[in-house]
């Protein structure tokens, strides 16, 4: 039978320090093998019914060497949904036995691939980012901001604040939700005040020109870009870019559709793999003052990272609903 896990079941089962753990472990293992993963995206615009941005994608496979199953995940991106409360991805993970094909599970995907977009990013956050890092910028106040940030006190200690979104309530929300946990918390009234003194910025919008350049950061700050994950989507402006160290999860797709897919000539800037600067092939940061960006796309492989571990959690803990 195949087991149905819903968004309280996978809440259930997330445990995030283990998972920033095995993320680490997987893009070490996985190195380069990843290029073989393929994303397959569809426009979904001219359907009745559906909104101007809508999208589909299918990521497959994600594998991983060692583990005998893989995944298949179908998820639609509706940028406007967030508006009425629902979450902009939509979608299921897929996780099959390798030796046989099984469906063993079916997985409510917005969940899972937020945790672990934001294990990846701390993974690569951890080795990018100065040790000294406190100040905190958080540009698009939505699923991904808060879980980034969650993730990121697993590795840093944070005091300091400040939160952007085009939606000053969403905004205005999140930092209100965040008064209870002790820290000092800022809105900011533009990306500009947002990240002028800020040690790690993350943006997670849905920006298709862009809303960081480089005359607003400061020397030694760490950037992570999670919004550039399709063609026309852009975060960083080119300077910025030309002027940092930048590090993606994978080459081919950042110039493609990551954060270097806008701007002629970007297929040229010096770019590292996260996987090499884990295996320590490439450097993380070659100075106090440097600038780091981490551009994610985001891969398959990181996928089964999170599925296969929920569903450890699950079969082990008889949580869930199985399907005849």
């Amino acid at each position: 039978m195949t087991l149905w896990l819903n968004r309280e079941d996978i809440l259930t089962c997330i445990n995030e320090r283990q998972l920033i753990r095995k993320m680490r472990e997987a893009f070490i293992a996985i190195g380069d093998s990843a290029l073989s993963s393929h994303r397959i995206r569809v426009d979904l615009s001219s359907i009745d019914g559906a909104s101007s941005q809508a999208s589909a994608m299918t990521l497959v496979p994600g594998s991983l060497p060692g583990l005998s199953s893989y995944t298949v995940k179908v998820h639609a991106k509706y940028p406007e949904n967030p508006t009425n409360k629902m979450s902009a991805i939509q979608g299921v993970i897929q996780l099959f036995d390798a030796r046989n094909g099984k469906l063993l599970a079916i997985m409510d995907s917005p969940l899972i691939t937020a945790h672990r977009t934001a294990a990846a990013t701390v993974v690569a956050t951890d080795v990018l980012a100065r040790k000294d890092s406190h100040r905190v910028a958080i540009i698009g106040a939505g699923v991904q901001g808060e879980i980034q940030f969650r993730y990121l006190r697993r590795i840093r200690q944070i005091d300091l604040v400040s939160v952007y979104d085009v939606y000053a309530d969403k905004a205005e929300e999140y930092a209100r939700s965040r008064i209870h946990e002790g820290l000092a918390w800022q809105v900011a009234s533009s990306v500009a005040e947002a990240v002028k003194n800020a040690d790690i910025v993350i943006t997670a919008t849905w920006a298709r020109s862009p809303i960081l350049y480089a005359d607003m950061i400061q020397p030694g700050t760490h950037i992570s870009a999670l919004g550039a994950d399709e063609p026309g989507k852009a975060e960083i402006a080119y300077e910025l870019l030309q002027q940092s160290l930048f590090v993606c999860d994978d080459k081919h797709l950042a110039t493609q559709m990551g954060a270097l897919n806008t701007f002629h000539g970007a297929e040229s800037l010096p770019c590292a793999t996260l996987a090499e600067v884990l295996r320590n092939e490439s450097p993380a940061r070659c100075s106090p003052n440097a600038i780091t960006i981490f551009g994610s796309v985001g891969l398959p492989f990181q996928d089964l990272v999170a599925a296969w571990d929920v569903y450890q959690t699950a079969t082990g803990q008889d949580i869930g609903q199985y399907l005849s």
